[in-house]
């Protein structure tokens, strides 16, 4: 039997790796990376057929993640009804490649134009019943795992990315954000400018999606901390919670963790606003951050402006996942 399943799993993953993805051992009748195998989750997705082969000689059991590229955008329909409203809008999707989950649900695989590419994010919800994976930053359960409800299959079998059909023109500006509004003359506040504002966020979000396991969450809630201070000089709130839970899901971590983390640290942040200045002067914070902020004995991380108005680092604030900053460990 192992020999069996072992041999069918590789012959998917070939076929897999021979279309230019990349693939990862999932837990045997789980949807998460197998932890001994892959202990970075999705970061150690591959393209590699020999280590791909070594995995599942290790564990045939195991079932198969998929992980596009960030040129296909794949929609996670689970919702009752949505797949069938989907098709009556876009009938075009019945040509895309998709597959079925074992609860009904299905994942159709398209191709993004160009100029679209790295313009959505898992955390997009521009469609009731519809999550957006894929985009290079997340994985697919694919056929032929097997859950404890059922099997994956291909109903339309899977393509090259380049050979995917792409998203109908409609669908895609439902699913796009709106174009941003005229620019209007800005005037300097503590020097918070919008490119610096965006480029400490961009480093806050390097940060996180960097963060190895076992530190993820408490990094993650830290950096929302520090990302919320700075809503008050000007920061899109909804920009820095895209963006922050993009990185955490980068990193590894499951959504709906990520997304109670940010929102709570933005939150925490915003009532204590950073102090911004030129760096080298007090109370200083720049866009590669902690370069230049001074530690304190027995601190990890610099201090978040600690002579300004935040009279606590974010791990001194108590958290609804225990203790000072503190949360799970993954």
């Amino acid at each position: 039997m192992q020999c069996t399943k072992y041999t069918t799993s590789v012959v998917f993953v070939r076929r897999y790796l021979s279309y230019g993805y990349r693939a990862l051992p999932l837990l045997p009748g789980e949807k998460r990376p197998h932890p001994g195998l892959v202990p970075h989750g999705l970061k150690d997705a591959t393209g590699d057929l020999a280590t791909l082969e070594v995995w599942w000689q290790a564990c045939p059991e195991c079932g198969v993640g998929l992980l596009p590229g960030p040129e296909v955008l794949v929609l996670d329909v689970d919702a009752p009804g949505a797949w069938e409203r989907l098709k009556e809008e876009h009938p075009a999707l019945l040509e895309a490649p998709r597959a079925r989950t074992p609860r009904g649900g299905v994942h159709i695989y398209l191709r993004l134009p160009p100029e679209a590419v790295g313009r959505l994010t898992a955390t997009t919800k521009a469609l009731s019943g519809v999550d957006l994976r894929g985009l290079g930053r997340s994985y697919l359960v694919a056929p032929p795992t097997t859950l404890p409800t059922g099997a994956y299959a291909w109903e339309v079998a899977l393509r090259r990315p380049e050979e995917l059909p792409l998203v109908p023109d409609a669908l895609l500006a439902r699913l796009l954000p709106p174009p941003p509004p005229p620019r209007e003359v800005w005037t300097p506040v503590e020097g918070a400018s919008p490119a610096r504002l965006r480029a400490l966020l961009e480093a806050y979000c390097h940060r996180v999606a960097a963060t190895p396991p076992g530190q993820r969450h408490n990094v993650l809630v830290r950096y929302s901390v520090a990302a919320g201070g700075l809503i008050p000089h000007g920061l899109d709130p909804g920009e820095a919670e895209a963006v922050l839970v993009g990185a955490a899901l980068e990193a590894g971590l499951p959504e709906k963790e990520a997304r109670a983390a940010v929102e709570w640290g933005l939150g925490v942040g915003a009532s204590r606003p950073l102090t911004l200045g030129d760096f080298g002067q007090e109370g200083g914070f720049w866009a590669k951050p902690f370069a230049q902020n001074q530690r304190r004995p027995g601190r990890h991380f610099s201090d978040f402006g600690q002579r300004g108005t935040h009279n606590k680092t974010p791990w001194e604030v108590p958290t609804p996942w225990g203790g000072e900053g503190g949360g799970p460990w993954r």
